[in-house]
């Protein structure tokens, strides 16, 4: 398994670098700047990343390049920001590479979903050292979710789909991590788009992604499955007001999942 080598290398303790290793750059000022070009409103440019495909392939090649030695020196914040823009930008490419498309899941196969393609050359996270280019399924539940416990993960990777809680348009760096994720849940919560938390008819229509990642939000947390997750909700959200109306209504009001709209998350004309 993926996290059995990347709990190995963090047990193992901090490695120093090899002196042919340059220092991993955990600002991330490359993917910041093909966000602020190819992002608006947050809607991707896949057409000119398509076209001008530098940028992008020099950010990925820089984050394939890490081995376990850096890893194992990095704080959690640093791995933590490190997979979730590892996650967004390999998305990135699947879709700029595969594309043009309507929706990101036309891109699998007969028996295989786009987030199972292995197409994410990370040969210092192979484990059997087979040459196999990992997927994206496997740092979303191999490297991150059972890692890092952190339900907020779900506001910040992005699938790539109208639903998803969009891209933010600029990379995560450790240092303003917490901050960044607590405004991308906040952002997520409030958008109607995505989730329409005021109570009306004794229901609240919450996204699909609480009702697939369930467990992550109710962990530690006692009570119904719903009645947690609107807990959950009602400690994040940015309003005082609909948070204590969440928690008075977590065990009589009932949670509806709104449809997703799997559409690509392409700027007009720019699949």
């Amino acid at each position: 398994m993926l996290t059995a080598l990347v709990t190995l290398t963090l047990a193992s303790g901090p490695v120093a670098p090899g002196p042919q290793e340059e220092p991993f750059d955990h600002d991330h000022a490359a993917w910041t700047a093909i966000l602020e070009d190819a992002l608006e409103g947050g809607l991707v440019d896949y057409r000119g990343l398509r076209e001008s495909p530098e940028a992008l392939d020099a950010y990925l090649a820089q984050l394939a390049a890490t081995t376990p030695e850096q890893h194992a020196t990095w704080t959690r914040e640093e791995r933590f920001a490190f997979w979730i823009n590892a996650y967004n930008a390999f998305t990135v490419q699947l879709v700029r590479d595969r594309g043009p498309v309507k929706s990101i899941r036309k891109l699998g196969g007969l028996f295989t979903t786009p987030w199972e393609i292995k197409f994410i050359p990370m040969p210092a996270f192979d484990p059997e050292r087979k040459g196999e280019p990992i997927t994206l399924d496997e740092i979303e539940h191999e490297l991150v979710r059972p890692v890092f416990r952190d339900a907020r993960i779900h506001a910040a990777v992005n699938c790539a789909s109208l639903s998803c809680p969009p891209l933010r348009a600029e990379a995560f760096c450790a240092e303003t991590l917490e901050a960044q994720l607590d405004e991308q849940v906040r952002a997520w919560l409030l958008d109607p788009g995505r989730n329409r938390l005021e109570p009306e008819d004794g229901r609240v229509r919450i996204s699909k992604i609480f009702d697939w990642y369930e467990s992550d939000f109710t962990a530690g947390r006692e009570g119904g499955d719903s009645q947690r997750v609107l807990l959950w909700i009602a400690d994040h959200v940015d309003d005082e007001g609909l948070a204590a109306r969440l928690r008075r209504g977590a065990r009589t009001l009932r949670v509806r999942h709104l449809d997703y709209d799997w559409s690509i998350n392409a700027q007009r004309g720019r699949r």
